[in-house]
């Protein structure tokens, strides 16, 4: 056997055995692949059965509100829907928004309908102070608090001299 022979057999072998080592790479990342999708699948399918656990549950919980088995349960969903709605509304005053009526989404303050659902929202009148005020500004005639030292309407200084005193037991006829 000479050179060329021996050295052809080597390369056969180096050859062979690249080839199966890219065959065994190309076999585990194939492998890893398909354990990869399975596990994938496994995990979709428990989300299916835990979704669906948690619609039973809620079912169970709208059809049955004075049920007296689950009481327990019951008032930490009550109370936990009642701080989400609170936490709800502090977010969306932090945004200048306001929360939904309907389904809580939030939506512009001055909103006529929610872009969500589109439910129609109620804006209430705004409401004004349920004392009369015992003084008005001299400057402006707004209304002032009693103790203000300046009209919050105008920016005008008060003082007890400055301000319409309307306080009829004080008038003189």
């Amino acid at each position: 056997m000479g050179f060329m022979d021996k050295f052809k057999d080597f390369a056969d072998k180096a050859g062979d055995s690249v080839m199966k080592g890219v065959k065994s790479a190309s076999d585990g990342a194939k492998k890893l692949q398909e354990k990869s999708n399975l596990k994938r699948e496994i995990s979709n399918l428990e989300t299916g059965i835990k979704d669906a656990y948690i619609e039973i549950g809620k079912r169970y919980f709208e059809a049955n509100p004075d049920s007296q088995e689950f009481i327990e349960l019951y008032q930490v969903i009550n109370d936990n829907t009642v701080k989400i709605g609170s936490l709800k509304d502090q977010l969306a005053a932090m945004d200048d928004k306001a929360a939904c009526p309907s389904c809580g989404a939030s939506i512009a303050k001055d909103a006529k309908f929610c872009d969500k659902c589109g439910a129609k929202i109620e804006i209430p009148a705004e409401t004004q102070p349920e004392t009369q005020a015992s003084r008005f500004c001299s400057s402006c005639g707004a209304p002032v608090v009693d103790g203000s030292k300046f009209c919050d309407k105008c920016g005008s200084p008060l003082d007890e001299e400055s301000a319409e005193n309307t306080d009829d037991t004080n008038a003189t006829f």
